[in-house]
């Protein structure tokens, strides 16, 4: 089971499975966005990422994200969660 720590001011979330820290989150609520997960790499592949992309989204009614584009592991997490991959709004650019 899945709990949280929330730190209402900075909307920063700690995530803990039977009282180990297995991540963080960060959520702006304002603009019901999931801003940062990062679940600790002892800890991935088990789920809990779907798991936390879920209840986030419930808890927070959150309806967009930024994720890295190749980060094909997180993009299938939020796929899962029905998240979908909308136009590219940014671009990394080098000189």
């Amino acid at each position: 089971m899945i709990t949280l720590k929330e730190n209402e001011l900075y909307q920063e979330i700690e995530l803990f499975v039977d009282g180990q820290k297995i991540g963080e989150a960060e959520v702006d609520i304002k603009y019901k966005m999931l801003s940062r997960l990062s679940i600790f790499p002892p800890y991935q592949d088990k789920g809990y990422g779907t798991e936390v992309v879920k209840m986030l989204t419930e808890k927070y009614d959150l309806d967009v994200l930024w994720v890295n584009a190749d980060n094909k592991r997180a993009i299938h997490t939020y796929e899962k969660n029905g998240y979908k991959i909308d136009e590219p709004t940014m671009y990394l650019m080098k000189r």
